[in-house]
């Protein structure tokens, strides 16, 4: 009974050389995986490189059998778009000085009718003086007829002046009454006119342009 426990603990044992050998077999396993890894890996690298140089010669070769003809029409379009708008620019730019010079012209214009209104403003009772003197003049009998040429002169030349000037008189007597030229002081009622009617004129009304410098003092006829 005793031997046959033996041998059955003798064949259970496994020998040292045996268990060396295979721990060797598992290792050499190991490795042999392991250098299939890498070279499976190492080809997919070389198929990448492989497949990024050919799309590298592609792209050239593309480049290369491109007509140069084409290649210089395509840079004369992109230039003549340039020139396109730079052309524009130019253009928005003259529209704009353009229209600068002419407010400014625009403002020259309104700043000279300005102080020539206001000067001339500031002649008109003077020149309303004189108009009476000269009234008086032809309606008195002792009046020097020579006296009375030379301010009739006088007159004409501010006149004269006046015209070249801008300025003109605001006709009013007989003319249909203008709120925007004529300043009603006095109405009346007089079938022989039609309505709103100027039928006197009191002071003369002076214009420079569309500007008034003095509205006409009128009397108004039949006004409503």
């Amino acid at each position: 009974m005793l031997d046959m426990e033996n041998k059955d603990l003798k064949s259970e044992q496994v020998s040292p050389l045996d268990a060396q050998s295979v721990e060797e077999s598992n290792c050499e396993e190991k490795n042999e995986n392991t250098q299939t890894q890498e070279m499976k890996e190492d080809v997919e690298k070389n198929q990448q490189d492989v497949d990024l140089s050919e799309g590298c010669q592609d792209v050239q070769a593309e480049f290369q059998q491109e007509d140069p003809i084409k290649v210089l029409k395509k840079q004369l379009e992109e230039k003549e778009r340039e020139v396109e708008e730079y052309k524009s620019l130019c253009q928005r730019i003259a529209a704009d000085f353009d229209n600068y010079k002419k407010r400014i012209a625009k403002d020259k214009e309104n700043m000279y009718y300005e102080v020539v209104a206001d000067v001339v403003g500031k002649l008109l009772p003077i020149v309303d003086n004189f108009e009476r003197a000269i009234d008086s003049a032809k309606n008195s009998k002792d009046t020097n007829d020579e006296l009375l040429k030379g301010l009739e002169m006088i007159k004409k030349q501010i006149d004269d002046i006046f015209s070249k000037l801008g300025v003109e008189p605001i006709e009013a007597l007989n003319k249909e009454f203008d709120p925007y030229l004529h300043n009603a002081i006095m109405h009346v009622e007089d079938e022989r006119y039609g309505k709103n009617v100027v039928v006197e004129e009191f002071q003369k009304g002076y214009k420079i342009k569309d500007r008034v410098i003095r509205y006409s003092l009128v009397k108004v006829a039949n006004a409503n």
